[in-house]
């Protein structure tokens, strides 16, 4: 089942979730993968480390530079949302891939990034920890974040995870200011008195 973008990103995972049961699905176990599947998705895995290691020093530098812009009394803007979109798109050669559809199979979210929490020991960025939720079931696999945030929370089958053609990767910046007031006077503008 692909994402929906007339959808955000929680009705997108209960969609699926009602899909599935509506379907009888049952998420495949990790132990029914072949060697072959599980090497690609500790490829996967690698590929999203690598972003994370990429974009962590981009994410921190970008959102150290608004913060110091949200504190200074001279810039209009006094607060901001920064967050790094990740794209998930389905194989060309996938059963569900139409020519003239975006073909998305999840986009996922992240706004954690050091800048805001420097003493934070988990999460987007964090490599050298092992984020996999049950290491006596993936021994010997160490999960990065984004690879853990994919396979444990978006609901998503590993054989769905198999389905990835592309990732794309988006920085959003929303930059915030106050209520600025219509019906006063500008001091130096013509007509103010």
């Amino acid at each position: 089942m692909k994402f929906h973008a007339d959808l955000d990103y929680f009705q997108n995972i209960r969609a699926r979730r009602h899909f599935r049961h509506r379907h009888v699905e049952k998420k495949t176990a990790y132990e029914d993968l072949s060697p072959d599947e599980r090497n690609w998705l500790m490829e996967l895995n690698m590929r999203l480390k690598h972003l994370e290691e990429q974009y962590l020093p981009i994410m921190n530098a970008k959102g150290a530079s608004l913060q110091a812009r949200a504190r200074d009394a001279a810039d209009w803007m006094r607060c901001f949302n920064l967050e790094l979109v990740l794209t998930y798109y389905l194989r060309d050669d996938d059963p569900e891939y139409e020519g003239f559809d975006d073909n998305v199979l999840m986009r996922v979210r992240e706004s954690g990034f050091d800048y805001d929490d420097p003493d934070r020991d988990r999460g987007f960025g964090m490599t050298s920890v092992n984020h996999c939720h049950s290491k006596e079931r993936f021994a010997g696999e160490h999960h990065c974040y984004l690879y853990h945030a994919l396979s444990d929370h978006c609901d998503l089958d590993w054989r769905d995870l198999l389905r990835i053609g592309k990732i794309r990767v988006d920085v959003k910046t929303e930059e915030h200011s106050w209520f600025l007031p219509v019906n006063e006077s500008f001091a130096g503008s013509a007509g103010a008195t």
